[in-house]
């Protein structure tokens, strides 16, 4: 079988992954690519350190404020306890569809953890982002909202891109209609 994969490889000369660019400070968030993933509605992964030596990784929402992206969450979650102890972090922004169709950035950097009045502003950023006015004002919307009470405040230092949507493999995907649909997870009853 790898034999065999090997050699229909070479036949056809398919190049490999397209390799990912690095970036550092303020081209971080002035890259093309960076900003189409953060102005886009999509769930980023925050991985903190925990203190027993794992990470912990977490889908959250964010918002771009000035120069760094901000994230909502309770005062109350491991990533805050987290944060106390070790302010490094990375997010992963991506944007995955069937085939070879993805793109995104893993940034890294400081966390800020804003707490108290100084937090309401940012938290409602994100959150505006995500839920329409009608969904604000629902109480089990509104409540669920409310635990969010500090706001975190990351500052990417460095980071890495990849983009395979143009790339010699996707466009084959594409044009034979050959990638299998992603399939989403049913809402819960």
């Amino acid at each position: 079988m790898c034999r065999l994969a090997s050699s229909a490889y070479r036949r056809f000369d398919v190049s490999g992954p397209t390799p990912s660019r690095r970036l550092d400070g303020d081209a971080i968030l002035d890259d093309p690519l960076v900003r189409e993933l953060l102005d886009a509605r999509l769930v980023g992964v925050l991985a903190t350190f925990d203190p027993a030596g794992g990470i912990h990784a977490v889908p959250m929402w964010f918002a771009l404020d000035e120069r760094s992206v901000i994230l909502a969450t309770s005062s109350l979650s491991r990533k805050v306890e987290n944060l106390d102890d070790d302010r490094r972090s990375t997010l992963v922004v991506h944007d995955s569809r069937p085939g070879f169709e993805v793109c995104g950035v893993s940034m890294v950097g400081t966390v800020e953890i804003v707490r108290d009045s100084g937090a309401r502003r940012l938290v409602e950023l994100v959150h505006r982002r995500y839920v329409a006015d009608e969904g604000v004002e629902d109480p089990s919307v509104a409540a669920f909202l409310a635990s969010d009470d500090v706001a975190l405040r990351l500052r990417p230092g460095s980071a890495f891109t990849w983009d395979e949507r143009r790339s010699p493999a996707s466009e084959a995907l594409r044009r034979g209609r050959h990638a299998l649909p992603l399939v989403s997870t049913d809402p819960r009853a």
